[in-house]
């Protein structure tokens, strides 16, 4: 108990109200205190115990981990709160706040706290100041503000082009190789070459696409598109958090491919051969019929875990937040949460304010 400090009722300098629970008592790692039958408030900065006239304050900056002790008829609820060795102890402090109600959701709105250190926000900026413009001193600056802006920007196109041209180095060694086996009728060329130069080929925009003429048959064709839909989209998908909807991935390919155009027909037969090319991508169907393209670095299991988790530790998401917490849009966010609530891992609930989710307390009480 020695880590809480008297505290004045004065908010610190952007501190704000999170949330606060009623009738909760304090205690010494399992041990009763007198602070009993006050309220606890959780700001972006402190935990806060007040009665009467009196304050106790934790920062959340001194708090290593955090976890939940349900309760029962006799027994409380409590928070358990790890904090911070200080002064080389060597043994975990520990304090509880324990309450008949509410504690759980304390639980999770001081996870999400922590996790985002919301202790540590920005200041608020000043607008700048308004320029005044007058004479000809007023033109001559402006003039010197465009000519340094013009001249960041031909800055960062000469990037633009060393980065191509670090690119196209390799991508020219690989056309010589080429060349030379053709000219010197070496052998054929070997299958790595051939996606080696198709990923340059697709990475500049300017691809040799496969066709179902050049294909032969109908399986090497899907086979080959296969192929380029995963150079295509291996990068994107790992950008939007592992998963991508079969429309959107319809038209990146597309957008690659320049003229040689694909019908959705082709893309969607070409998803259903990734499984037999071994590549790290597969095709998945939600409940709801959406399809989409999944990498396959992460488990079904494991973003499920990470979808209970979340709900867990907000008591109640929406889409909107689930696509922040895991980079995802909010369209598969949604289809996320209503797969895990068709399958009884949380709730949802429909009202005037939208699809709100919970965790499931008929199956976790």
């Amino acid at each position: 108990m020695d880590r809480w400090r008297d505290s004045s009722r004065a908010k610190l300098d952007e501190e704000f109200l999170i949330t606060t629970v009623d009738r909760t008592r304090l205690y010494d790692k399992d041990h009763r205190t007198q602070f009993d039958d006050g309220s606890t408030e959780l700001t972006t900065h402190r935990l806060i115990w007040r009665k009467d006239e009196r304050a106790l304050s934790l920062p959340l900056s001194i708090i290593k981990s955090t976890h939940f002790e349900d309760g029962s008829f006799l027994r409380s609820e409590k928070l358990v709160i790890v904090l911070a060795d200080q002064g080389g102890r060597g043994g975990e402090d520990i304090t509880k706040v324990g309450g008949k109600q509410g504690i759980k959701e304390l639980h999770g709105h001081i996870q999400v706290a922590i996790r985002e250190e919301k202790w540590n926000v920005r200041q608020v900026k000043r607008p700048a100041k308004k320029e005044i413009r007058s004479g000809i001193s007023g033109i001559e600056k402006k003039l010197q503000q465009k000519s340094a802006n013009d001249n960041q920007n031909i800055s960062k196109a000469f990037q633009d082009l060393d980065r191509l041209m670090d690119m196209a180095k390799p991508m020219v060694a690989l056309a010589k190789n080429i060349s030379t086996k053709i000219r010197d009728k070496q052998g054929g060329i070997s299958e790595d070459e051939t996606v080696q130069f198709k990923s340059y080929l697709l990475s500049l925009g300017i691809d040799d696409p496969v066709t179902k003429d050049s294909a032969g048959s109908d399986k090497k064709y899907y086979q080959g598109l296969a192929k380029e839909m995963f150079l295509v989209l291996d990068q994107p998908i790992q950008v939007a958090g592992g998963m991508m909807t079969l429309t959107d991935a319809f038209v990146r390919v597309n957008r690659a491919r320049g003229l040689e155009l694909v019908s959705p027909e082709d893309v969607l037969n070409a998803a259903k051969q990734l499984k037999e090319t071994n590549l790290p991508l597969s095709l998945q169907t939600f409940p709801s019929g959406v399809m989409v393209l999944r990498s396959n670095n992460m488990t079904e299991e494991e973003l499920l875990e990470k979808i209970i988790y979340l709900v867990d530790a907000f008591t109640k998401i929406t889409a909107d937040q689930i696509a922040k917490e895991m980079s995802i849009s909010v369209f598969l966010a949604g289809e996320r949460l209503d797969a895990a609530a068709s399958e009884g891992h949380i709730v949802l609930d429909k009202s005037i304010h939208g699809l709100q989710y919970f965790p499931n307390k008929f199956v976790n009480p």
